[in-house]
């Protein structure tokens, strides 16, 4: 093969591999509003109602975002009154990741023993507020048990 075909084939797929980053960004960008927006409008509001619960039940939970572009999430930790929790345990929290080709919400529990996942969403557009609700209650009930031994 000519020096000249080469190159042009080099430049080809070089331009075709960065119109596929720029897309694949592009796609996770897209995914990334969508779960903020469903974090604001569905999880947040259900994780407040249940916050305010927990607090009147004399606990002292605490909802915490982490904007990091890499991993939007949001997260309740529940504040167990009479418990000395170590940092980022006894929480509920839904994120972001990638661990495959396409990013997912992964919703998770964090208690001793180990952090447990609970359920993946392959998107945002499918957690509803009685998933939510459910979702979190559930894992109350666990994080509750576990401290209960």
């Amino acid at each position: 093969m000519r020096d000249h075909s080469k190159n042009r084939l080099a430049l080809i797929t070089g331009r075709y591999a960065a119109r596929q980053q720029e897309k694949a960004a592009g796609d996770r960008r897209a995914f990334d509003d969508a779960f903020r927006a469903v974090r604001g409008e569905v999880i947040l509001p259900v994780l407040g109602e249940i916050a305010a619960e927990l607090r009147s039940a004399g606990h002292a939970p605490r909802i915490a975002l982490d904007e990091a572009p890499e991993t939007p999430s949001v997260a309740l930790a529940l504040g167990i009154r009479g418990v000395t929790a170590a940092p980022g345990t006894d929480l509920i929290a839904f994120s972001v990741i990638q661990r495959r080709e396409a990013p997912e919400i992964l919703a998770y529990l964090v208690v001793k023993p180990p952090p447990m996942d609970l359920l993946r969403f392959a998107s945002p557009a499918d957690i509803t507020a009685y998933q939510v609700e459910q979702l979190v209650v559930d894992a109350i009930e666990h994080i509750f048990a576990c401290r209960s031994i």
